[in-house]
This record gives structure tokens, sequence and C-alpha cells, in this order.
């Protein structure tokens, strides 16, 4: 069964992505109670590059859903849900908010609720792991210093051409990494991101981290785990 949870700022407010970037806090989710079914795993919708203050920031300019799957160990029983919603919405200042929320789904077949449609559009904005049937494909990460600085650059390719693509890497806390230059070849189905590393604690290594890509165009997007390396790596 599909559910989500709907966060809904203000108009000209904002919300974060699960790495938020230089600015804002990633909203937690806490589930206090899950009776007749798994722990949920929630699924984050890919975000938009936004701007508070001069700090880049990865989230939400409107209203934003986060699925989650729920199934009853036992169908006869209804599911009960408690969960606590820790996030931030910012403008020119963020504010912590926070939110109890209790939901009872009883036995019986699941029917569509007035959200069905959002939802939907929801999932089909988490971005999807990149297998072999991938229309767009991560296939080459490395490390490359330019001079004093460090640059993450990522081959990629598009089946049909890239549009209007944007990368995100999220990795450990003590490293930010700029928007991307992106640079094309082949009518646009092949382009080299080059996203800058800030390295916050210049004590903390870059070289051997893990971090997540996310590679969206338009209304798709795909998700790839790497480990940094000084040599290329070929997927």
């Amino acid at each position: 069964m599909l559910v989500g949870l709907r966060i809904e700022p203000r108009p000209g407010w904002k919300t974060y992505w699960r790495a938020p970037g230089e600015s804002g806090l990633p909203p937690v989710f806490t589930f206090r109670v899950h009776d007749n079914t798994a722990l949920p795993q929630i699924k984050w919708p890919a975000p938009k590059r936004l701007s508070v203050q001069g700090l880049e920031s990865y989230g939400y300019d409107g209203p934003v859903i986060f699925p989650f799957y729920i199934r009853p160990q036992d169908p006869a029983k209804p599911v009960q849900l408690e969960i606590q919603v820790d996030y931030a919405v910012c403008q020119d200042i963020c504010v912590p908010e926070q939110a109890a929320l209790h939901l009872t789904l009883p036995p019986g077949p699941a029917n569509a609720t007035p959200g069905h449609d959002a939802l939907r559009k929801a999932l089909g904005r988490v971005p999807r792991y990149q297998d072999e049937h991938s229309p767009y494909r991560i296939h080459e990460v490395y490390l490359h210093k330019d001079g004093e600085q460090i640059v993450l650059l990522v081959k990629a390719e598009a089946t049909r051409g890239f549009s209007t693509p944007d990368m995100f890497a999220d990795g450990p806390a003590d490293l930010l990494f700029a928007a991307p230059k992106i640079s094309y070849k082949n009518d646009k189905r092949l382009a080299v991101f080059g996203l800058a590393v800030t390295q916050l604690d210049p004590a903390q290594p870059v070289f051997g981290q893990t971090v997540t890509l996310t590679l969206s165009d338009g209304k798709f997007a795909i998700e790839k785990q790497v480990q940094l390396a000084e040599q290329a790596r070929t997927e």
C-alpha cells in the first residue's frame, strides 16, 4: 500500500531534501509506532537547486509528498502509525517545525484517496537505482585536482540526449559539492559534470568517501552510490 506524507510550505518558503546543502535542515521522520507493519522507509523525490540568502541549498519550493510503502503483517488487522516529523522551512530565515501524526488504516482492500494522482506523481520523482535498462547512466566517476581545488568529475550518458540535467552529491556532512559545470558531446547524449568540492574539515579525507549521486533531468532521476577515488571508475 502506497502512503505519502505531505509538507506544504507557505508561498515563497522552502523546505529541504535529505542533504540540504549550505543551509537548512533535512526533514527527520521518526515512526514512534508502526503496528502490524515493518518500519516504513521514506522515499525522497529528487530536489531542486535553491538559493537562500546567497547560500545554495537542495530542496523543494512548493508542496512536496514523501511516499512510503506499508504492508500489513496480518491483513485481518488494522495498521497503526504514529509519526513525528521534524523539519525546517525557510524564506529569509529558517524556522524549525514539528508535527505529530497518527494514522489508522482499517483491514480490507485499499481505496484510492483524492490525493492519489499527486502521490503517484511524487513517487515518479523518486530517483530510480541505476541498472542496465536506465535511459540515463552514470558510468565514470573520479576526483581531479585543479591546483588546490578538488573537483568531482562524473561522466554520464542519456539514450535520447540530455535536456536540463543537474547532479547532486549526498555524502559526509563535512563535504560540500558546488553546482556542476556541464560539458556535452555526441549531440548531448554524453555529458561531463564537474562539481567543485569544499572540505569543511580539512583534516578529513575526500578520497575513499562514499557518496550517493543523483542525476535528474526533467521528470526523470537516477541514483547511484560511488566511492570517491583519484582514478576513474568505469561502470
